[in-house]
């Protein structure tokens, strides 16, 4: 960040009440309901799986036991390993979560403060710095020599630098800063981020 740029203030407490009763709070809300049971419904709902099912039943009415049990074997073998992908994903964001840290620095009323990451709102100006998880989605709006990590969401291990000036001006919730440090605006929280859009689909 260089001395030509305008200091920015952040929210008032006031604005950070409103924002809260508006959008809420930064927290991952879990669905309450049998995930599992949740995951065998939408699977048996896929075509290809409702085509493989047509297939055996047709084997077993026409006699062809033989194809019949080795079709059902298939199908039982490709559930079990469907069923089973999903639940690592999970667990891998489940995982995320806890690792996620449980204080960040944010500027509100002209002044830099550390708070509870759950307490961040919508439009809060948060400072990422090195060696931090970003604890919401934003929009970079000052840096220097800021890069960040995102193989939680692209699998890419190397480090993507970023800045305010280009089309590559978003950080997000989960993705590690390893380098530099930048004033963020932060636009989306909790479940309406990147990352939680991404667990409310497993």
């Amino acid at each position: 960040m260089t001395e030509t740029q305008q200091p920015l203030k952040g929210l008032s407490n006031e604005e950070v009440v409103l924002s809260r009763t508006m959008f809420g709070s930064n927290a991952m809300i879990k669905q309450k309901k049998n995930l599992f049971l949740n995951s065998v419904f939408v699977m048996v709902k896929e075509p290809m799986f409702l085509l493989l099912l047509t297939a055996t039943s047709i084997y077993f009415i026409t006699g062809d036991f033989g194809n019949g049990i080795f079709m059902t074997v298939a199908i039982l073998l490709v559930s079990t390993i469907s069923l089973y992908q999903e639940s690592k994903s999970r667990t891998a964001i489940e995982a995320l979560k806890k690792l996620s840290q449980p204080k960040s620095k944010v500027i509100r009323n002209n002044e830099i403060i550390e708070i509870p990451s759950e307490d961040i709102v919508i439009g809060d100006l948060l400072q990422a710095e090195e060696g931090t998880f970003i604890p919401a989605d934003g929009m970079i709006l000052q840096s220097n020599d800021f890069s960040v990590n995102e193989s939680i969401l692209t699998g890419e291990s190397l480090a993507v630098f970023k800045n305010e000036t280009t089309k590559n001006n978003t950080v997000f919730l989960g993705t590690i800063v390893t380098g530099g440090l930048a004033i963020c605006e932060v636009t989306a929280i909790g479940n309406k981020t990147q990352l939680g859009i991404i667990g409310k689909s497993l």
